[in-house]
């Protein structure tokens, strides 16, 4: 596989004046109204987003560079290879080989059927957020719809910010435990078929590995994060309509000898010139039912808006608010951005975590209440 590798790197470099090149740079400013005594109240940080690609013929080299800084959360300090692949054409499909990223799933509040990438946990970017994984995958366009194949040799633990930070347990993180006796370098497989009828998308998955969200077990004053392993099927459906999104996943398997189901569904429904202008107004709904015990809750109920004023600036506006089913945790979520230039952006984000008591998964995250403006530059 070296031997692949070589040739195209070296005629990349050698050609780097031919590279397509774009960028960000986001800078933020984070306030914890709630902050506990002696965690962070406030903190700024930077992070430079790299991206180019270079065409090598029939072939194509990518890379995605992240580096973020953090003034006071060392956790959210990272130089990250997001992407960083080169994708060959093999006979009627495509071969990438590389640090590669992909999204899976249909829903806005839950995605479980999206197993390929670890998440970026102390970024806090939402689903962004991602951490590059060396893999090889295969895609290839059939007359039934879009196959993906998928090898992953080595497992990216998730990452956290500090104990002091926010989100946290208040809890300094002990080495990852694993299920699977080679742990990280345990391999994984997925499998995936995209298509469409009508005006239905579906996609089918399966995998088998490690699962992405660990269980966080507390013990002895840390927090151990525990990766089960996982066998699993997924389910991906969502249909258009004139003025709705109809939006399902699930994932059915085993994780760690345990049969386990996890599912999202609910509808996006768009009112268009609202108010006699051309504001768009889309309301969601989404149930999710998940038994697995990393898992907020068995059931959380989710209510939400997304504002789009269809302006020259892009302004839009995003409400969540979820709830569990028992009436004894809540989060909510609101994200504003809006274009102030051609190359740049300003954006507000809040979110605040609410539960009956302190032992509940967001009981825990009582004092992580977050107001953050970020302030993004494009290149």
């Amino acid at each position: 596989m070296r031997s692949l590798l070589i040739l195209p790197l070296a005629m990349s470099i050698s050609a780097a004046q031919a590279v397509e090149w774009n960028g960000r740079v986001d800078l933020d400013a984070r306030v914890f109204p709630a902050a506990a005594s002696g965690t962070i109240e406030s903190t700024q940080g930077m992070n430079v987003t790299l991206e180019g690609f270079q065409d090598l013929g029939d072939h194509r080299a990518v890379v995605e560079l992240v580096g973020r800084y953090d003034r006071r959360d060392s956790g959210r300090r990272s130089l990250e290879a997001r992407q960083a692949y080169l994708r060959f054409l093999v006979g009627e499909g495509d071969v990438f080989i590389g640090h590669r990223q992909t999204f899976w799933g249909t829903a806005e509040s839950a995605n479980p059927v999206d197993l390929i990438n670890q998440s970026d946990g102390a970024a806090q970017d939402g689903k962004e957020a991602k951490l590059g994984a060396p893999s090889v995958s295969y895609e290839q366009d059939l007359d039934v719809g879009l196959l993906q194949l998928w090898y992953m040799p080595h497992f990216r633990e998730r990452t956290f910010n500090d104990a002091d930070a926010h989100p946290s347990a208040g809890l300094p993180m002990a080495a990852a435990q694993f299920d699977r006796d080679r742990g990280a370098n345990a391999d994984d497989v997925a499998a995936r078929l995209s298509t469409y009828a009508g005006d239905w998308d579906l996609a089918f998955s399966a995998f088998h590995g490690t699962a992405r969200d660990p269980i966080l077990v507390v013990a002895g004053g840390s927090v151990t994060p525990t990766y089960p392993r996982l066998k699993s099927l997924g389910l991906e459906a969502q249909y258009t309509g004139d003025a709705s999104l109809w939006k399902f996943e699930v994932l059915s398997g085993e994780q760690s000898g345990d049969d386990v189901l996890a599912a999202v569904g609910g509808v996006e429904y768009t009112l268009y010139g609202l108010a006699g202008r051309v504001w768009d107004l889309g309301l969601i709904a989404e149930v999710s039912r998940d038994d697995r015990p990393q898992a907020t809750a068995d059931q959380m109920n989710t209510l939400g808006g997304r504002l789009t004023l269809n302006d020259t600036q892009d302004t839009s506006v995003l409400v969540l608010a979820s709830r569990d089913a028992d009436n004894e945790q809540s989060f909510y979520s609101v994200e504003a951005t809006r274009r102030i230039t051609k190359t740049s952006s300003l954006s507000l984000e809040g979110r605040w975590y609410d539960a009956d008591r302190p032992t509940l998964p967001l009981g825990v995250l009582a004092d992580d209440d977050e107001l953050r403006m970020r302030f993004s530059v494009f290149f």
